[in-house]
């Protein structure tokens, strides 16, 4: 069972690769999971809350992309880490 803390770290997970987009940093679904180690089949799921990403996915999207792990875990600051 999902808790209402893990549902929130996944939206914004999601929300990471819509803001990535944005800031044309990913082209495709596709190069966002390869990214981040999500299979991009499971993509879907996680949209659908069938599925949560890993810490190894988060850990990926703040590594390779500069994204706060304050932000993904708490929503709390900026979405870019501060260098």
């Amino acid at each position: 069972m999902k808790t209402p803390q893990r549902t929130e770290i996944d939206k914004r997970f999601l929300k990471a690769y819509r803001l990535l987009y944005a800031d044309e940093k990913v082209q495709m679904k596709k190069d966002f999971c390869v990214a981040t180690g999500l299979q991009p089949q499971n993509f879907s799921m996680l949209e659908r809350g069938d599925l949560s990403c890993t810490v190894d996915n988060i850990y990926n999207l703040c590594t390779k992309f500069g994204v706060s792990i304050e932000w993904i875990f708490f929503g709390r600051g900026d979405f870019y880490a501060q260098d």
